[in-house]
């Protein structure tokens, strides 16, 4: 049964009239650009589907501290709004994106750091892809929670930060109100698990059609997966 063709229900009239949510995906110089668009694309491709259903669906914002054209890591530029403008303006959920440069980041980042950990307290949820979950623990978000990384930056991470339990397996995880991902296309599992969480399965499951990935790999699926360590040479 497709989502337009649910019974007409008092939760779906109340979801007709509640406001677009809010995400900002917080941007800084070097960051990974597959990072952010891959996660990106899933909510613009989910607001295709919640439109066509009449439901409203998500505002995508790409943020910075100073706003302007921020650098990618690859070369390309991302042009940004500031954070600042979102001070007095309701957020539903804050997407961190990583970047291969993460140590320098946290270093030159102490107001970004400070952000996060400012808008955690009235956001709904906050979340980050692959190297950003360093920044939300350096803004002390993840103390005592389970969370995943890329898995190249995983021993790093744990001599960092030994307050924070670091899932070296996992794709993605959910703790509390924090959403924490692996590396890079992991990206699009995690905004995947959001859309489902939000929208439900069927909703996500036309993003993946509509996105031609597979549905959502499990959270727990390991990083290295089954068929990319069969192609993989003899000791590699």
């Amino acid at each position: 049964m497709s989502i337009d063709e649910m019974s007409y229900t008092p939760e779906r009239a109340n979801a007709e009239q509640a406001p677009p949510r809010t995400i900002v995906f917080v941007a800084y110089p070097h960051i990974g650009l597959l990072d952010l668009t891959a996660a990106q694309t899933v909510f613009f491709a989910a607001n295709h589907g919640l439109v066509e259903c009449g439901l409203p669906g998500y505002t995508l914002h790409t943020a910075s501290m100073e706003g302007g054209p921020v650098p990618t890591a690859e070369g390309l530029v991302v042009e940004t709004r500031r954070l600042s403008e979102f001070i007095d303006s309701p957020i539903d959920s804050v997407i961190v994106p990583g970047s291969p440069q993460i140590r320098q980041v946290m270093a030159d980042s102490p107001a970004l750091v400070d952000w996060l950990r400012v808008t955690s307290t009235t956001a709904r949820r906050m979340a980050s892809v692959c190297s950003g979950t360093f920044l939300l623990a350096q803004a002390g978000l993840l103390d005592g929670l389970r969370v995943a990384t890329h898995w190249v930056m995983a021993d790093v991470f744990e001599r960092l930060f030994p307050q924070v339990e670091l899932d070296r397996e996992a794709i993605f995880v959910q703790q509390q109100s924090v959403w924490t991902s692996a590396g890079i296309s992991a990206g699009i599992d995690l905004a995947l698990a959001l859309v489902e969480a939000d929208c439900g399965r069927e909703m996500a499951m036309q993003v993946a059609r509509r996105m031609v990935v597979y549905y959502r790999r499990p959270d727990n699926q390991d990083q290295w997966s089954p068929l990319l360590q069969s192609q993989c040479p003899a000791g590699a």
